[in-house]
């Protein structure tokens, strides 16, 4: 794998997941809750639109793909029995998944992203941040 497997935020994509990792429950639901209330507003569906266009215009797709390795890793239960069905497997997720993918993807594409479209697909995680 190349020096930069995310792209030329690769930095800042590797600063999240260490992040993400770190999360308590309580941030964590916090995180769920917010991506709750926001995925349902307009400005989402442009800010998942701009990241769609952005990511396929930039051809960052395999970077894209490289990203659900390590995400899965931080949001599969451990010693989980095996799913029976693909519907099964993402039920078993945590629920912080989700608005994970949004704000790494934001992050993959940052640079072709209109500034409010980066900010509100990371705005779940706003203040929130690793205990240690």
């Amino acid at each position: 794998m190349s020096a930069q497997p995310y792209g030329p935020n690769t930095a800042g994509v590797r600063r999240f997941l260490v992040q993400l990792a770190g999360l308590g429950k309580e941030d964590r639901g916090l995180v769920v809750a917010r991506y709750a209330q926001a995925r349902t507003t307009v400005s989402w569906r442009a800010a998942e639109q701009h990241l769609a266009t952005a990511i396929a215009r930039s051809g960052r797709e395999p970077q894209r793909d490289a990203l659900t390795g390590p995400l899965l890793q931080l949001v599969r239960p451990v010693n989980a029995p095996a799913p029976a069905t693909d519907d099964d497997a993402l039920a078993l997720l945590d629920p912080v998944a989700e608005p994970a993918l949004a704000a790494l993807l934001a992050l993959l594409v940052e640079e072709l992203l209109p500034p409010e479209a980066v900010e509100t697909l990371s705005a779940p995680f706003a203040g929130v941040s690793a205990r240690r």
